[in-house]
């Protein structure tokens, strides 16, 4: 018996600029939908971002040895990046808090 892992694992659709359809009693839920696609979408730039910035300081510090002031800047860079990413992890688990006791889909990515 073969298990497909991709069932289990998958972010649901494969094109993530695609609007997921909410449907309400008049039709599609504007807002909402609107909120979902630019939410999600900051939030893949925002990661990209952060690994661009986490490999810039850790270069910047492997570079600069030897220089102390130009690695403090690029440790710097790096615990901002770090910081970063930690404000991004708990903002997304916020929003799922908000999903969860509001029962609004705001990261749906199942459409």
């Amino acid at each position: 018996m073969a298990i497909n892992i991709g069932d289990y694992f998958s972010l649901g659709s494969k094109n993530i600029f695609e609007v997921p359809a909410y449907q309400t009693e008049t039709g599609t839920g504007g807002l909402l939908v609107i909120l979902s696609v630019i939410v999600r979408n900051i939030y893949i730039i925002a990661a990209i971002i952060l690994l661009i910035f986490i490999f810039i300081g850790g270069l910047g510090m492997i570079l600069n040895a030897g220089n102390a002031e130009k690695q403090k800047q690029s440790s710097q860079t790096l615990s901002s990046a770090v910081t970063g990413f930690f404000i991004l992890f708990a903002s997304y688990w916020i929003i799922k808090l908000i999903e969860l006791i509001l029962g609004v889909q705001i990261l749906s990515l199942t459409t």
